[in-house]
């Protein structure tokens, strides 16, 4: 019986979980933020500084400030796809 050779594949996964992390991260910096201000402009009514570029500045200020909610606002794209990617790893092992 043949054994793979998992060390092929290592630099195709790295890859593409840079690409992914990548694309998780500009989601997170720059449609979670105007998402976000599209809800508030619904709900709250207008944004006090300004329009979608006014508060994407104020959350790239905050992100410098170390704000935990900014950070949690960038990263949660990659974590929450992550988190998916990991609980559907465990349930496809087991079946």
């Amino acid at each position: 019986m043949k054994s793979k050779d998992k060390s092929r594949d290592k630099p195709k996964d790295r890859s593409r979980e840079i690409t992914l992390l990548l694309q998780a991260l500009a989601a997170g910096a720059f449609a979670l933020p105007l998402l976000i201000w599209v809800a508030g402009r619904v709900l709250l009514g207008p944004y006090a500084n300004g329009g979608p570029f006014a508060l994407w500045f104020d959350f790239v200020g905050e992100l410098f400030r170390g704000s935990f909610a900014a950070w949690i606002v960038l990263l949660a794209p990659y974590v929450l796809l992550s988190a998916g990617r990991y609980a559907w790893r465990s349930t496809r092992r087991r079946a």
